[in-house]
């Protein structure tokens, strides 16, 4: 839905124009308003995708700690257990706890939502390297866990928008089917 050339445009933007999943029709696509407006839709879509598919199982999202205050709140409302996983090192405050959240993703409930800043984590501005996440792809690659990148600040990061994008852009390569919000 919305203007078929602006999704078109959004979607090069976020996957990259030579994108395969692009190139072979895989990727449906809806303009909402709002990030906010999109991270609601697609937490109904979890919420009710457990029941669309015959599964009895209580829809659940794990989110960084921290995360954007209104995560939570927008999940919930739409009724979504949350969950957290581990995101600074406890002891800075100022750095990735990588071993913490990939320990923690690794361990989370089969079936389960996990949502990931694409870049510029919001609020701490701390975000995996590239290598580190190559390495959370290939790891998750190995579990039946449904990702939903929320990508916000794609280029205002690191000032490239292409830089910007390479956590999206790896786990799309490596074959996962992911969930994005953009704004």
């Amino acid at each position: 839905t919305g203007d078929a050339e602006f999704v078109k445009l959004s979607l090069e933007f976020a996957y990259g124009p030579d994108s395969a999943p692009l190139k072979e029709g895989r990727v449906a696509a809806a303009q909402v308003l709002s990030g906010t407006g999109g991270l609601r839709v697609c937490a109904q879509l979890i919420e009710r995708l457990p029941r669309l598919t015959g599964s009895s199982q209580k829809p659940v999202c794990y989110m960084p700690d921290p995360t954007w205050g209104n995560h939570a709140k927008v999940f919930q409302d739409a009724g979504v257990e949350v969950r957290r996983y581990r995101y600074l090192d406890s002891n800075t405050k100022t750095t990735l706890d990588y071993e913490g959240m990939k320990e923690d993703l690794l361990n989370a409930e089969s079936g389960s939502t996990i949502l990931l800043h694409a870049c510029a984590h919001n609020p701490t501005g701390v975000d995996p390297s590239p290598d580190q996440w190559r390495d959370l792809s290939s790891a998750l690659k190995k579990t039946d866990l449904q990702l939903f990148f929320d990508c916000a600040y794609q280029g205002f990061a690191s000032g490239d928008a292409e830089a910007d994008a390479v956590a999206l852009r790896s786990f799309v390569e490596d074959g996962h089917e992911i969930l994005l919000c953009q704004s």
